[in-house]
């Protein structure tokens, strides 16, 4: 083979792995992993009614603000019972890496009230997703409701759960008095007859 035709078959080369370098940076990133489906998990009873995906509408829910353009929602996913009397129970999972401003505002400002807790078991109806190392974690919890944030004491990852009751109904409606009619339990409408002495 000739010094020239080397050159050439190098020059090719080159060209080859020069295109697929920038087609492989120019191509989009591999989409996010799918969804888990509801029957990946293990229900204490029922399945929900509903599973919503959202993510950006389960972060706003979940946080009262729209995510920011440095929020990245990893995984989200928000679970409702219902029946005929609308909303019974509800639960959301969330896994963001997290802007230094959502840190600051709900672990430095404490925007939520929380207070440091325990990382103890997860719930048991959590997404397969909704796992990590509780040792490299420092978890702050709600004392009224189930609202827990678990920060990672590694990177700025965030995960985040709540769950609670959907509405309750009123008390009943007082019963309408009912029209009594004369009977023994009522005093007669004249009064009684005196004795004359």
């Amino acid at each position: 083979m000739t010094l020239s035709r080397k050159v050439a078959l190098g020059g090719v080369a080159s060209v080859l792995i020069l295109g697929w370098l920038t087609v492989s940076r120019l191509s989009p990133p591999a989409p996010a992993a799918a969804p888990v489906k509801p029957s990946d998990i293990s229900w204490r009873q029922e399945e929900p009614s509903t599973t919503v995906t959202d993510a950006e509408e389960i972060f706003k829910r979940a946080f009262w603000r729209r995510p920011s353009k440095e929020d990245q929602i990893l995984h989200a996913e928000r679970h409702e019972w219902s029946d005929e009397d609308g909303l019974q129970r509800w639960q959301w999972f969330l896994v963001v890496k997290a802007s230094p401003k959502l840190i600051k505002d709900l672990r430095d400002d404490n925007a939520f009230g929380l207070v440091p807790g325990s990382s103890g078991p997860l719930i048991p109806e959590a997404p397969v997703w909704f796992v990590f190392k509780p040792d490299n974690f420092s978890t702050f919890q709600s004392p009224q409701t189930g609202l827990r944030l678990m920060f990672s004491k590694v990177d700025n990852t965030l995960y985040a759960t709540d769950s609670g009751r959907g509405f309750t109904k009123g008390a009943p409606e007082p019963a309408k008095p009912t029209k009594q009619g004369s009977g023994p339990e009522r005093l007669p409408a004249r009064k009684p007859p005196f004795e004359q002495p």
